[in-house]
């Protein structure tokens, strides 16, 4: 049976190899050769002849002022009837994508219905440059268009920065994070924006830092709701930190005429991390311990009470007060 078939496979192949060299297979490749020349020289010649294709572009509307929202009816694409040679269309046909035409919202006049119309001619112009400069447009669909926006109430709002600051050891954030833009205003609707009175910006976390840190933050804006800037710069201070100690004394204050308050110790060392830039700038006239009297007379019965920091710049950190409460004495005046 293997035999049969391994026969009857070389016959096969035999009277194929004796096809290919006889003179009817040359003929017939004589003849695809003629017509493959005759359809390439049809094809030259058509293509040197003058056709017309319609083509679809997606618009693009930019520059839109933010106080301006689009209706979302306006036109998405147009159409447009092109005439060239054959060569021309075929790579417009080949071409699958085409970039959107720009139309450039700000620098168009607008009508009092809250509108402004797009001539034929600015298409046509925009159009143009994806265009070889041989094509002719014939017709545009629509030749005008009309794109209507509706006006967004406004309000102004800080900006509050959303940064978690990681510093490396012996390194602390050394002031405020300033703002490029401290305020901003808002543009939605007036039902909104009365519900907010800041703008915070997206969460941004620095770790192990040890420098000041320039950085760029996204505003965290609710839906419908844009933005002069929906980016704001931020500077955040970061430096190497140093122990300072000062010597403070303990002040009073609103004390009621005739009393007498004596405190020991009259005085306390403060300690505290500073940058290393401000060691020489942070003086005793810059931090101060004064407490009114009603807190000296609440803790009357122990004669102590815990002493706090009352005024002190804002880059002084980590603040220890040695002791971390004093004694005292209340003397009030006889009555008769």
């Amino acid at each position: 049976m293997q035999n049969k078939f391994i026969s009857a496979l070389k016959s096969i192949l035999r009277n194929t190899e004796d096809f290919f060299r006889s003179q009817q297979w040359k003929e017939i490749l004589v003849f695809l050769f003629f017509l493959l020349l005759s359809f390439g020289f049809w094809l030259l010649q058509s293509l040197q002849e003058d056709y017309e294709q319609e083509i679809e572009l997606p618009l693009r509307y930019k520059n839109i002022p933010p106080e301006w929202i689009l209706s979302e009816d306006n036109p998405e694409k147009i159409s447009i009837l092109l005439k060239d040679k054959g060569s021309a269309l075929l790579y417009y046909s080949w071409k699958s994508h085409f970039s959107p035409v720009d139309i450039p919202v700000s620098g168009l006049p607008r009508s009092h219905d809250q509108s402004f119309h797009v001539t034929s001619q600015m298409l046509e112009t925009a159009m143009s440059k994806q265009l070889i400069s041989s094509t002719s447009i014939i017709s545009i669909e629509p030749r005008e268009i009309v794109v209507k926006y509706d006006s967004l109430g406004s309000r102004r709002v800080p900006v509050v920065p959303n940064v978690t600051v990681n510093t490396r050891p012996g390194f602390q954030q050394s002031g405020d994070i300033e703002i490029s833009h401290p305020e901003i205003s808002l543009y939605g609707s007036r039902k909104i924006l009365d519900t907010l009175n800041s703008v915070r910006t997206k969460l941004i976390t620095l770790e192990n830092a040890s420098e000041t840190k320039e950085l760029t933050a996204d505003l965290e804006l609710p839906a419908g709701v844009k933005a002069a800037h929906e980016t704001v710069k931020l500077t955040v201070p970061v430096e190497e930190f140093t122990e300072k100690r000062l010597r403070l004394p303990v002040s009073c204050y609103d004390i009621p005429a005739g009393y007498t308050l004596r405190i020991y110790p009259s005085s306390v060392e403060v300690v505290c991390d500073i940058p290393m830039s401000r060691f020489r700038e942070l003086t005793v006239d810059m931090l101060e311990i004064r407490t009114p009297f009603d807190e000296f007379g609440a803790n009357r019965s122990t004669g102590k009470l815990p002493v706090r920091l009352t005024k002190k710049p804002p880059w002084v950190a980590d603040v220890t007060l040695i002791p971390g409460e004093v004694e005292f004495i209340m003397e009030q005046p006889d009555h008769d």
